[in-house]
């Protein structure tokens, strides 16, 4: 099973900031903080940025980190192999593919302990530059992970990034075949990146210039990248170690006897109200990623079977997409809904029976309540009522649960349930498509034009096709084109996930905003300690979810 692990970490540092703040949970907590950091200080990969001296390895080093940290030069000052830690991973910054002779023995010796090499190089010279791909196709024969990056210098178009990545990949092929090897292509992803610009971006607070850059495509195919080679046993046993701290706590809280029944049965409509969340944010995460998976491969198939009018087929893909994304959001929201109505129902049932009151804020008289309605002593009526009554009475009448409030915010609650259900319309969604499918038209007729190549070849003399020369030449035209076309259902895909799963989930955390906005005017019914515990409750129940999801 694959853990999320940034989510993990991310659960684990809130339940420490909590943690942090309350002496009780010090002991219990120090096992995990224990694990949890250790892995912190000891990265699941050790990667290397690696390629010739000037192809900015330090510039990108320094994208990753944020920051202006790795030094930056035109010539290899250091035999020194720098780490920098970054994420969960420590990167390696190395002299580079031509550097001296000493400095590359520095080099060689760290590289067998990468776990993965990123592998930067100028785009405009790779494809001339036999010694670059022949050290990388070295790397892949020591079966390391490479990650290839155009650092996009100069500024390329989108036509000649493809026709640049296509160059480049028959010379890994012509090498790989010259020693025997396979298919290799798809073990080395290609990316540009401005590496330059992204960083200007970050240094000077520009996000327009980081997203001209390409970092995010960068970033997003990096990390999918390095997450395939984590090791997900670690990270399970971090995660079964932090959900068994949190479920206890929950149980913990839970079970506290409280100053009034109602408080309790709150809390229960209130984990899970969080529970419906996550598992509705789980299930619409799952059902992007089977539609990622539906226009990878119906976009494959266009590119292949229609190249004619595979835009039309690939809008259509797009929006057929969409459409099912917007029911299948619409239908668990009512779902939601539905349930929610059913626990507010059932919570009603077990509230007082309340009748109107006088006064907004009139609170019924209970056996221990202050009578101020009873005439004083007529001594005490002289002198006004002491500091000592007056703390007494505002500290009882703070310590009652008001029913009457909790009963008809309930009320509110159920009644406006529908209508915050506004979900996301079809039409919206037809807007999304579009605009996912606007980012991607300009790239479509190169890569045609590359995967018409494949099919013009079979048009030759028969007999010319027969030779063993020719059907080689075309076996290793059909890898490259069916790469390209690969390449681009790949991205469009990983777009509409990226798009999708973004609005969507902004969407399912505005209704629960909503929700639990008027669901938390419950806790104005509350005593002072009730509300406290009530909101401590709710903060862990929401950080064991997001564990649980990981």
């Amino acid at each position: 099973m694959k853990i999320n692990s940034t989510q993990l970490l991310g659960a684990y540092e809130q339940a420490r900031a909590y943690a942090a703040i309350d002496s009780e949970l010090a002991t219990p907590f120090a096992p995990v903080e224990h694990v949890f950091e250790e892995k912190k200080c000891k990265p699941d990969a050790c990667i290397m940025v690696y390629g010739v001296y000037n192809a900015g390895k330090s510039t990108l080093i320094n994208v990753l980190l944020g920051r202006e940290e790795a030094a930056m030069d035109d010539i290899p000052l250091t035999d020194q192999v720098t780490a920098y830690a970054w994420d969960k991973y420590s990167i390696l910054d190395t002299p580079g593919v031509d550097a001296p002779i000493a400095h590359e023995d520095v080099t060689n010796a760290q590289m067998l302990k990468a776990d993965a090499i990123i592998f930067v190089v100028d785009p405009l010279g790779t494809v001339e530059e036999s010694k670059t791909l022949e050290v990388l196709v070295d790397l892949l024969a020591a079966h390391k992970q490479v990650f290839m990056v155009f650092n996009d210098k100069k500024g390329l178009s989108d036509e000649d990034y493809i026709k640049l990545k296509d160059q480049t990949r028959e010379q890994l092929q012509r090498i790989a075949t010259q020693r025997g090897m396979g298919n290799i292509l798809k073990e080395v992803p290609i990316v540009k990146i401005n590496a330059k610009r992204a960083l200007q971006g970050q240094l000077k607070g520009k996000p327009e210039l980081v997203e001209l850059s390409g970092h995010l495509a960068f970033k997003n195919q990096l990390t999918d990248f390095l997450d395939g080679i984590s090791p997900d046993d670690v990270y399970d046993r971090l995660k079964h170690q932090l959900v068994e701290f949190l479920n206890t706590q929950v149980q913990v809280l839970g079970s506290q006897k409280g100053d009034a029944d109602i408080t309790k049965k709150f809390d229960k409509f209130l984990r899970q109200m969080v529970r419906d969340k996550s598992r509705l944010s789980s299930d619409m995460v799952n059902e992007i990623e089977r539609e990622r998976q539906a226009i990878y491969d119906k976009t494959k198939r266009a590119l292949r079977t229609s190249p004619e009018d595979c835009q039309q087929k690939i809008e259509g893909i797009l929006q057929q997409a969409s459409e099912q994304m917007q029911r299948h959001l619409s239908n668990r929201l009512q779902e939601v809904v539905a349930i929610a109505q059913a626990d507010i129902e059932e919570l009603q049932a077990t509230m007082p029976q309340v009748g109107p009151y006088t006064h907004a804020n009139e609170i019924p008289a209970t056996e221990n309540a202050p009578d101020l309605e009873q005439p004083m002593p007529r001594a005490q009526k002289s002198s006004g009522i002491s500091a000592e009554m007056a703390a007494q009475a505002s500290k009882q009448m703070a310590s009652m649960v008001r029913p009457e409030h909790i009963v008809s915010t309930l009320k509110t609650v159920k009644e406006i349930l529908p209508s915050l259900m506004k979900g996301i319309g079809p039409k919206t969604m037809e807007k999304w498509a579009g605009t996912v499918m606007t980012k991607y038209v300009p790239y479509i007729g190169t890569v045609v034009t590359v995967g018409m190549a494949v099919f013009d070849m079979f048009s030759g003399d028969p007999e010319e096709k027969a030779m063993r020369e020719h059907m080689e030449k075309q076996r290793l035209t059909r890898e490259r084109a069916e790469q390209q076309m690969d390449d681009f259902a790949q991205e469009l895909a990983d777009g509409f996930k990226q798009f999708m799963r973004e609005n969507i989930l902004q969407e399912i955390d505005g209704f629960f905003a909503q929700l639990n906005a008027q669901v938390d005017k419950l806790r104005e019914g509350f005593s002072d300690t009730e509300r406290l515990a009530s909101e401590r409750l709710q903060k862990w129940v929401t950080i064991q979810q997001q564990a649980l999801s990981a």
